[in-house]
C-alpha cells in the first residue's frame, strides 16, 4: 500500500486533464451535432472513465482515513459538500428554464410535475416517472446527475468497507461488477446506460465494477506500477476509445473492452505520466473545471438554446458543440472562483481527521 507520506507528495495532473477531456466529450451526446457524434461513437464511455479516476483519487485521498478514524458519516459529508453545490446549480437553472417553458406553454408538463421533480432533485434522489415532468428521466432538470447518485452509492459502500478493503476484497466488488457488467453490455446492446428509467439498472454494474477497479489499482500501485506513458499518448488513446465505432453485438464487445481493460491500463499508466510545465498546468486547470462542465453544461446548453432563439441565430452543429462548451468552462471557471470554493470552503471548517501511516 501507498504510504501517507507517498500519498501526500502526489499530484495526478494528466489524470485531472483526462477527466477535463471526457466531461467535453459528453457534451456531444446532449448537443446535436452529426458529425462529432459520427465521430465519437463511444462518448458515453467518459462516465466509466469518471468512476475508475474517483475510485483511485478517493482511496489515494480517503482510505487511510476512514481506516484512521474517519466515520462514514464525515466522509460523506465531504463528498455531498463536494458534489451538492454546483449540482443544485445546475438544477436550479434547469428548474427556471423549465417554469419557463411550462408558463410558456412550450412543454406539456404542469406546475406539480415540476414541483416533484424539484422535491426529489433536491435530495438528489430519482424522481418517479408519475412525478417527473419527463417520465423515463431520473433526473429531469439536470440529465447528467443521473452519475452523482451512482457515485454517492458506491461511495457509501466504499466507506462502509474501508477498515476491510485489503486489494482482494477491492477484486471481490471487481469481479462483481465485471460479470454482470457482461450481461449488461449484451442485454442493451451497449454500456450507455443507468441515465433513464427504461435502463437505470446498467448504473449499478457500471460503477461497481470501475469504482472499485480504480481502488483496487491505488492499492497495488506501490508494488506493481507499470510504465508510464507520456501525457500526449495518455490523452490520444482515451480519445481514441471514443471514436472506434461498432454496432450491434461488435459495439457491446468495444464497450467491454474498454472498461474492463483499457480505462484501468490508462489510469495506472497515466497516473504519473510525464509532462511539461504548460501541459501540466492547463491540465489541473482543465480538471478543477470537469466536473462542472459535466454538471452544467446540460441546463447551460438550454439556456443558450433560449436565447440564440430568441435572436434566431442558428449555428452548424460542430459550432454549438463549441459553443456549449466554452459556454459550460467559463460558468465553471466563475462558479469555481465566486461560488463553489468559497461556499465548498465555509461548509468544510469542522477539520477531519488526519491520515495516519497505512501499513503494509
Amino acid at each position: 500500500m501507498v504510504s501517507t507520506d507517498l500519498a501526500a507528495r502526489e499530484r495526478f495532473a494528466i489524470l485531472d486533464g483526462m477527466r477535463g477531456l471526457a466531461a467535453l466529450a459528453v457534451i456531444t451526446d446532449h448537443v446535436p451535432s452529426e458529425a462529432l457524434t459520427g465521430l465519437l461513437p463511444g462518448r458515453y464511455l467518459a462516465v466509466d472513465f469518471f468512476f475508475v479516476l474517483s475510485g483511485f483519487v478517493l482511496a489515494h485521498v480517503y482510505l487511510d482515513r476512514l481506516r484512521g478514524g474517519m466515520t462514514v458519516g464525515q466522509f460523506l459529508r465531504v463528498r455531498v459538500i463536494r458534489l451538492y453545490p454546483l449540482y443544485l446549480a445546475g438544477t436550479a437553472l434547469g428548474a427556471v428554464l423549465m417554469l419557463i417553458s411550462i408558463m410558456q406553454g412550450w412543454n406539456d408538463a404542469a406546475l406539480p410535475q415540476l414541483a416533484g421533480s424539484l422535491l426529489f432533485a433536491l435530495f438528489l434522489l430519482p424522481c418517479p416517472p408519475p412525478l417527473s415532468i419527463w417520465p423515463n428521466a431520473p433526473y429531469p432538470l439536470n440529465g447528467p446527475a443521473w452519475s452523482l447518485f451512482f457515485e454517492l452509492f458506491v461511495n457509501t459502500i466504499f466507506a462502509l468497507a474501508a477498515r476491510w478493503l485489503t486489494p482482494a476484497a477491492s477484486l471481490v466488488f471487481v469481479a462483481l461488477g465485471g460479470v454482470l457488467l457482461v450481461p449488461t453490455a449484451f442485454g442493451f446492446g451497449q454500456l450507455d446506460g443507468g441515465f433513464a428509467w427504461s435502463n437505470f439498472i446498467a448504473g449499478f454494474p457500471r460503477v461497481t465494477f470501475s469504482f472499485f477497479a480504480g481502488v483496487w489499482l491505488y492499492q497495488v500501485r506501490a508494488h506493481d506500477r507499470l510504465p508510464a506513458l507520456p501525457a500526449w499518448a495518455a490523452y490520444a488513446l482515451l480519445a481514441l476509445v471514443f471514436m472506434i465505432p461498432g454496432e450491434g453485438a461488435a459495439r457491446a464487445l468495444i464497450d467491454l473492452f474498454a472498461v474492463l481493460i483499457v480505462f484501468p491500463l490508462l489510469v495506472a499508466t497515466s497516473a504519473n505520466a510525464p509532462a511539461g510545465r504548460t501541459l501540466l498546468h492547463v491540465s489541473t486547470i482543465i480538471g478543477v473545471l470537469s466536473y462542472g462542465v459535466y454538471i452544467l453544461h446540460v441546463p447551460l446548453w438550454g439556456w443558450t438554446e433560449l436565447v440564440l432563439g430568441r435572436f434566431h441565430i442558428e449555428l452548424p452543429g460542430a459550432a454549438d458543440v463549441a459553443l456549449a462548451a466554452i459556454v459550460a468552462l467559463s460558468a465553471a471557471a466563475f462558479l469555481d472562483a465566486f461560488y463553489d470554493r468559497p461556499l465548498r470552503r465555509r461548509l468544510s471548517r469542522k477539520r477531519l481527521p488526519a491520515a495516519v501511516p497505512a501499513r503494509d
